[in-house]
């Protein structure tokens, strides 16, 4: 372990000039969720990076011990949001703690590499028929609801996956992927335990995207409710191993065993876990010293403190987080190809990573280093606008305002929040752009980031810092985010608009070839990057650090819970 650390440190030359104080980055209390990376951004060139591809680790556990049920899993970590909907929150606490220890995905990943898709409500892999465009899934017979209304421990039925499933299609942009199933053309329950997806096309992603972090199923009676089902805790009623004890929007989330028992058996050891809302690092750091936490998040900078203590572990992950400047296309000014270039070429992405995250980040396109296989290579993107150096992006970028008859800038408001470190990244953006001429002011909308989606959604921004949460996957990443048909484009916020890149967009989503696929992805990002839809900045790399009565933690390069809930225990 300490032979691995201290080659990555070397390899890493880490800024201190981190305001500590200024709120954690999207930490998060377990791996999976306080999603971690690492890559090698030193540029002696002064260029911005690049799409280094990263590889998850954790310290190799003693497989001899046997977990021990009991115990409270203590952790610290923020913001904690107000939006409990699983099909409808952006934020990763309410999702990836409080749903994924109390619900089921009918498929999710694995949690070891190649972290593939497999069965969790679903019996086995799906039967594909039709040339792809049928799957017909098999459901446990023992999968039950907790016991309690409206469902009563009843079975969970293949009425439960339509509903869900349906439900999350027809939410449109207030759900963060239900442009992931605009090519599912119907669901059927064929029987009790029988669904069936039937589609226009085959899409290579379908098991991916009923993998990812929100598509979990929910019972047919809350389904039905309609996209104000989730509001209040006594709604949040799941198939998992815990169930839902407190919720305080802001403060804390608790959950415990529940009552009548896990279907699953030999897994889900803990009494019960808890996450006090804490975004303040230093205090992070505190708190776990003192014993008053068992994990906690931290930038690359203060993990280190903890690299040679036996009484801690650490682990790392790619980050499937993508800082962004999203540009609202709607309004006149952004219409203008010239305009939109300069802000891409403007942002200093180096600078994000180093100031904000004491350099524990890497400068990306369009995609993040997660998505492993399909992120352009370095030495790719560093040929690409925005990737240059620094003097020459400004030179180009005022050259570029000037063209477009800005020759002297433009003055402009940002929105942010107070919020997994945008309003940070925000700042930095900020004197990134006064370096061209823009001048901007921030609208900073407080420490709730549901109040910033909400605005997104409803367009009625012109800049905003912000920060998306993508699957590894190129559906994830490039689809729902930039393609113009809003079935498809659930997550195009900014209204970007090109058909050529559509094209594109529909052709990778149907080809199965990896190959062949991997061309048109990198094609995309080649093309996001010369005509920018939003500006994509890069991925935050952040590490988790472990008290080490914590056992069976895992690293994996996309945000989930699920293996904590049913894995974790606690050493005595």
């Amino acid at each position: 372990m300490s032979s691995y650390w201290d080659s990555y440190w070397r390899r890493r030359r880490v800024s201190r000039r981190r305001v500590i104080a200024g709120g954690s980055a999207a930490t998060l209390g377990l791996a999976t969720m306080a999603i971690a990376g690492c890559g090698d951004d030193d540029d002696d060139e002064g260029g911005n990076g690049g799409g280094t591809q990263l590889t998850p680790a954790a310290p190799t556990q003693d497989t001899s011990e046997k977990p021990v049920a009991g115990g409270t899993l203590r952790l610290l970590g923020g913001p904690i949001g107000s939006v409990i909907d699983i099909h409808r929150t952006n934020t990763p606490w309410e999702s990836s703690f409080l749903w994924h220890w109390c619900g089921n995905f009918l498929m999710r990943f694995q949690k070891v590499a190649p972290f593939l898709p497999e069965p969790d409500l679903a019996a086995a892999q799906p039967e594909i028929a039709d040339g792809g465009t049928t799957l017909i899934f098999k459901l446990r017979p023992e999968a039950k609801w907790q016991n309690k209304p409206p469902v009563n421990g009843r079975q969970v039925t293949a009425e439960d996956v339509k509903a869900s499933f349906e439900r999350i299609k027809a939410l449109g942009a207030k759900s963060p992927r239900s442009g992931n199933y605009a090519i599912v053309d119907s669901i059927e329950a064929i029987d009790a335990t029988t669904v069936r997806f039937k589609l226009k096309a085959p899409k290579a992603d379908l098991l991916n995207a009923m993998s990812d972090q929100y598509d979990l199923v929910i019972p047919k009676e809350i389904a039905d409710r309609g996209d104000d089902a989730i509001t209040k805790p006594e709604d949040v009623v799941g198939s998992g191993p815990y169930e839902i004890a407190a919720f305080e929007a802001g403060q804390r989330i608790a959950v415990k065993k529940r009552a009548d028992g896990y279907w699953k058996p030999n897994t889900a050891w803990l009494d019960g876990a808890e996450v006090v809302n804490q975004t303040d690092n230093q205090a992070l750091v505190n708190a776990i010293r003192a014993n008053q936490a068992d994990s906690v998040g931290l930038p690359a900078d203060l993990a280190r403190q903890f690299e040679n203590d036996q009484n801690f572990y650490i682990t790392r992950a790619p980050n499937p987080t993508r800082e962004c400047l999203l540009i609202n296309h709607t309004k006149e000014r952004y219409k203008d190809l010239r305009v939109r270039q300069a802000l891409w070429r403007a942002v200093d992405r180096k600078q994000v990573y180093d100031n904000v995250y004491a350099g524990g980040g890497v400068a990306g396109g369009a995609m993040t280093p997660a998505a492993a296989g399909w992120v352009l290579p370095d030495a790719e993107l560093a040929k690409l606008p925005g990737f240059g150096k620094r003097e020459d992006e400004i030179k180009e970028a005022k050259a570029l305002l000037a063209a477009a008859g800005y020759p002297d800038g433009f003055e402009e408001t940002i929105m942010t929040a107070t919020a997994f470190n945008a309003n940070q990244v925000t700042d930095v953006i900020v004197s990134n752009l006064r370096e061209v001429g823009i001048r901007l002011t921030i609208d900073n909308v407080g420490t709730d980031f549901a109040t910033m989606l909400r605005r997104q959604i409803a367009g009625e921004y012109n800049l905003a810092g912000t920060l998306f949460l993508s699957g590894p996957y190129p559906d994830a990443q490039l689809l729902i985010y930039h393609h113009s048909d809003p079935a498809k484009g659930s997550r195009n916020y900014g209204k970007f608009a090109d058909p050529e890149i559509d094209k594109l967009l529909d052709q990778q989503s149907v080809e199965f070839d990896y190959e062949k696929r991997k061309q048109i992805v990198f094609e995309i990002q080649r093309k996001l990057a010369t005509a920018p839809g939003p500006v994509w900045i890069g991925s935050r790399i952040m590490f988790t650090v472990y008290n080490k009565r914590v056992r069976n933690a895992v690293a994996t390069p996309f945000l989930a819970g699920y293996d904590d809930a049913e894995d974790v225990w606690i050493k005595a």
